[in-house]
């Protein structure tokens, strides 16, 4: 049985897609597609192991095999996940890469724009927790919907998982050493991971998954939450070939000063705590 000794954690919007692209281009690394499975988030995950392990058919002779889902790293939301993990292979190595939070957050809450959090419950599958749909405006959605704040927790989250792997087992990233180093953070990697760096003085580009996002009207949704109107237009729609519409989002969120002092407040001692355990300064955010 091929199973994953690899996993990129998150956090979201963070520059996990950035990792997956740096590691699937080494010969000894066979990164999954698609890129987030998100198997170890279902609570029943069990019931999904013959198409996960699918995954990874083809990582013969890979000295790692590893996946990237940023929603393992939402431990409070997904109780038990940390220790899912572990269970099904307490040797495999964790990345777990963070950034600045209130340019995570701008970034999150577009991404989810475009994902629909604000239409649909998202966590439903996830977690015994009530996660609400989200609000779609950005003030609201920051205090009001969970996953946003709750997922800037990076001390929680890394100490969740360090409760079952050893420290050895754990690499600690930081998004804007990666965008003003990729190189560097890729030798650190590769060192993590006990393979020899490929293409010395490589340029990479950091990848933004968010780019070109749009998002779904409000009178679409409407329409297709409603069963009986939606039962007739989607047969006419695809006879004929007609996509829904959809508009893009503009990512220049604005964060109020208020709204951002509230945040840095919440957050103050996960990121003390944080910098202190990587050895970074205090005003490094």
């Amino acid at each position: 049985m091929i199973k994953p000794n690899l996993f990129i954690i998150g956090a979201s919007k963070c520059g996990t897609t950035s990792l997956w692209h740096m590691l699937n281009n080494h010969s000894e690394v066979f990164m999954s597609t698609p890129k987030e499975p998100w198997f170890f988030s279902f609570s029943n995950y069990n019931e999904r192991l013959e198409w996960y392990l699918s995954l990874f058919k083809s990582a013969k002779h890979k000295k790692i095999i590893g996946e990237a889902s940023p929603i393992y790293s939402e431990t409070t939301l997904i109780p038990g996940i940390a220790e899912r993990i572990y269970n099904f292979n307490s040797k495999a190595k964790v990345i777990y890469i963070v950034r600045e939070p209130i340019s995570r957050l701008k970034s999150v809450y577009s991404q989810t724009l475009s994902s629909g959090h604000w239409h649909k419950k998202i966590y439903e599958n996830y977690t015994d927790i009530d996660v609400p749909i989200m609000p779609k405006k950005f003030e609201r959605a920051i205090f009001e919907y969970p996953p946003f704040v709750e997922a800037c927790k990076y001390w929680t989250h890394l100490n969740n998982y360090r409760n079952f792997f050893n420290d050895d087992n754990i690499l600690l990233l930081f998004f804007e050493d990666l965008k003003q180093n990729p190189q560097a953070t890729y030798d650190k990697i590769c060192n993590f991971l006990s393979i020899l760096p490929e293409g010395q003085d490589r340029i990479f580009e950091i990848q933004n998954s968010s780019l070109g996002k749009k998002m779904h009207s409000e009178l679409y949704v409407k329409i297709k939450n409603n069963k009986i109107i939606y039962s007739i237009i989607k047969p006419v729609a695809n006879l004929l070939n007609i996509k829904p519409p959809k508009r893009s989002i503009d990512n220049n969120i604005c964060f109020p000063p208020d709204v951002e002092k509230q945040v840095k407040e919440i957050l103050k001692g996960e990121m003390n705590q944080l910098l202190e355990y990587a050895h970074k300064p205090t005003d490094y955010w």
